[in-house]
């Protein structure tokens, strides 16, 4: 009885903490980083594409 209340209570532990501390470090990445993070992979390739694709239309 007691270990599972021990257990039952690390588990939710970690489950709050994690969902606490995720959004929190998030938030403080994305202030301290100057209010934006680095675009992801995906969009800066679609950007490139978009780039490429129409530099080569104008004259």
């Amino acid at each position: 009885m007691i270990m599972s209340d021990l257990v039952t209570g690390v588990l939710s532990g970690l489950a709050l903490g994690t969902c606490v501390t995720y959004p929190l470090a998030l938030w403080l990445t994305r202030n301290l980083s100057g209010g934006s993070l680095p675009p992801h992979r995906r969009e800066r390739r679609a950007r490139a594409e978009l780039d490429a694709f129409f530099a080569r239309q104008d004259p």
